[in-house]
């Protein structure tokens, strides 16, 4: 794919972040958010890593990344959080966010060699919402089967422990901050009677998406999920290269 291979991914610390780069990140944020920089850049600094997506020193995309330990009714898991997920309109259907996952899922087995592996995120976009049916088979919550018990209070968990009093689990809901929110052009949802049932799903379970509320997310990354991942990679880059 043209320009495809000049594409570098930079995991840092934010500590090791350059002025520079905060700056890019900054611009990069601005177009996605309404957000104050000071506070974007304090839950930033928080984050155990910050994945840069370059080409020709030009930032088109990112993501913030945490893994963590988390013991579940006696059983240790290993937990890969994300947020902060921005990727430039012409830039998606690249896969960089899928490789990104590959390559963080196998240092958190390194860390974690014996630990089932979960990625757990929170959205206010359906664009990001739409990575878990776009790639994997098995995910929560979802449209066509309620979330099993056992995922779900995994779920409460985790985001009790993240979240706290802004996390509700009934409704599977972060509520928004109000610090943070989509600007209006980032990811507008409007439904008509060809929207997928993925979106109308999204549009239903997380109505306060616009001001700001997050709905929460769940996927095992299992050797069935990666598979999932790996054959639809490979359509989309069939369906974007020249013939």
């Amino acid at each position: 794919m043209p320009g495809e291979d000049n594409i570098a991914t930079h995991v840092r610390r934010p500590r090791d972040l350059t002025p520079a780069d905060w700056d890019d990140i900054w611009t990069l944020t601005d177009e996605f958010f309404d957000v104050e920089r000071g506070y974007a850049e304090a839950e930033l600094r928080k984050r155990e890593r910050i994945a840069l997506f370059r080409m020709n020193g030009a930032l088109l995309g990112m993501a913030s990344i945490t893994i963590y330990g988390e013991k579940f009714r006696g059983r240790r898991v290993a937990v890969i959080n994300t947020s902060h997920v921005l990727i430039r309109e012409n830039w998606r259907g690249r896969n960089l966010l899928q490789k990104l996952g590959f390559r963080t899922f196998l240092a958190t087995r390194l860390r974690y060699p014996l630990r089932p592996i979960y990625w757990f995120f929170d959205t206010f976009s359906y664009k990001s919402y739409l990575l878990l049916p776009r790639n994997f088979r098995r995910f929560w919550p979802r449209h066509d089967e309620p979330t099993p018990e056992s995922r779900a209070a995994l779920i409460d968990q985790l985001a009790t422990h993240l979240y706290g009093p802004a996390w509700r689990p009934a409704r599977g809901i972060a509520v928004r901050s109000g610090q943070k929110r989509l600007r209006t052009a980032t990811a507008p949802l409007a439904l008509s009677a060809d929207t997928s049932p993925d979106i109308r799903f999204f549009a239903a379970a997380n109505p306060g998406h616009a001001e700001g509320d997050m709905l929460v997310c769940l996927c095992p990354l299992t050797l069935g999920n990666w598979l999932s991942v790996a054959r639809r990679a490979l359509a989309r880059r069939e369906r974007v290269q020249p013939h």
